[in-house]
């Protein structure tokens, strides 16, 4: 009875998760077909599902303006230097939160976890103000600047290297290691887990952010992917055009999720048990 009663609440909790797979799912499999299709498809009444009919007019039309190649590439270089300065910079405060002792450490880290519960649209004006007075704005250092650290990624990397053992770096200083050779050489390794989901949510996040790009540029040439889709749809109805373009944006996302997406789950993991 037991085993059958545990069949039974497994079956009922696959089929609640699958139908709120499907519903989370349909938008975006509504948004893709719908970019390879004719305009007039997508205001149909009932939705047009088929698969047939289906055209790269829409992108052939949106990769014709030299614009989304600007604002793709702007997209790229923020999200990727946002990347980078996530891993790099807070893997350095990571890992001295978790194995250095100095003056003010538990109060300058729970500050920083403090930061997190911080929305960040508190910050945008004091910010947005900061970067005017160093005559910033429209520069890719206004886009850069802010997220070169983020306070979550500084938590999740500490709380990751507080776990590897202090018996491994005393055996590497008793041979002689350097501290730049024990980080690079035996934390970054060890912590590459950590490191490829702290890049990937680094990546994500700045290639979706829309309200600092908004914020901080105003000529069409510093736009970012989705400033400009916005820009775009604002001014045009095409929506056989807004949806190839809201597909554009998505698609580097979804293959990057894909490809990594045993990162996101480790990491996740190793975030919500260790500490």
């Amino acid at each position: 009875m037991a085993i059958r009663r545990i069949d039974g609440l497994r079956l009922i909790g696959f089929i609640v998760l699958s139908l709120a797979a499907v519903t989370l799912l349909f938008p975006f499999y509504w948004m893709a077909l719908q970019s390879f299709k004719p305009p007039t498809s997508a205001i149909q009444t009932p939705p047009d599902l088929s698969w047939g009919g289906l055209t790269i007019a829409n992108f052939k039309k949106l990769t014709a303006d030299n614009f989304i190649w600007i604002w793709t590439s702007n997209s790229l270089i923020v999200a990727a230097g946002g990347m980078f300065g996530n891993v790099i910079l807070c893997s350095m405060a990571g890992y001295s939160f978790a194995k250095k002792d100095f003056p003010g450490k538990r109060i300058l880290f729970w500050a920083i976890v403090s930061i997190m519960m911080t929305s960040t649209q508190v910050i945008m004006v004091p910010l947005f103000m900061q970067m005017r007075d160093m005559h910033l704005l429209n520069t890719y250092w206004a886009l850069l600047l802010p997220i070169l650290v983020s306070p979550f990624a500084v938590f999740l990397t500490k709380q990751f290297m507080h776990t590897i053992p202090g018996e491994l770096i005393a055996a590497a200083k008793i041979d002689g290691c350097s501290e730049w050779r024990i980080f690079w050489n035996i934390i970054v390794p060890i912590s590459m887990p950590v490191l490829a989901m702290v890049g990937i949510f680094g990546f994500v996040t700045q290639w979706n952010d829309f309200l600092w790009p908004l914020l901080a540029t105003e000529s069409r040439n510093m736009r970012t992917l989705q400033v400009g889709l916005a820009s775009m749809q604002l001014q045009n109805v095409d929506y056989g055009l807004v949806l190839a373009g809201a597909t554009w944006t998505m698609a580097p996302i979804a293959a990057l999720f894909i490809a990594f997406q045993r990162f996101f789950v480790k990491g996740i993991t190793i975030g919500a048990v260790k500490g």
